[in-house]
């Protein structure tokens, strides 16, 4: 269960730092962010990420329903989603670009809180 933690880990940090890079590629309008490689990678990282917290979520049989901390990662989960597609498909401005890219980093990390925390006050929890 430790390697499967860790996977999961190691795919959360690489999604971070993949949107990062994403990012930075559609707003200087770069023409890698339309490879092969920059286009299918993360939807490979992400695949991983979901179906390794999933077996953890099974494994160790718990419920977001019961842990609340859960419930808000899967919340945030969706925003920063939207802000994914906010900045790479629905960014036909600059500043469209910079809301997603901006609002993403802040959910991810708000994610990276929550899992590091174990509460959905993750922010109040660096103080």
């Amino acid at each position: 269960m430790f390697t499967l933690k860790m996977l999961h880990v190691f795919c959360a940090y690489a999604t971070g730092v993949g949107f990062i890079l994403r990012g930075v590629l559609v707003i200087l309008d770069n023409p890698a962010r339309h490879h092969r490689v920059t286009k299918r990678l993360p939807h490979l990282i992400d695949t991983c990420l979901l179906f390794s917290g999933l077996l953890m979520v099974l494994y160790w049989n718990i419920s977001p329903v019961t842990q609340h901390w859960l419930l808000a990662k899967l919340v945030a989960l969706l925003f920063y989603i939207g802000f994914g597609l906010v900045m790479i498909r629905w960014g036909n401005t600059e500043i469209r670009r910079w809301i997603g890219l901006l609002g993403g980093v802040l959910i991810y990390c708000y994610i990276v809180g929550v899992a590091h925390s174990k509460s959905v006050f993750s922010i109040f929890s660096f103080l």
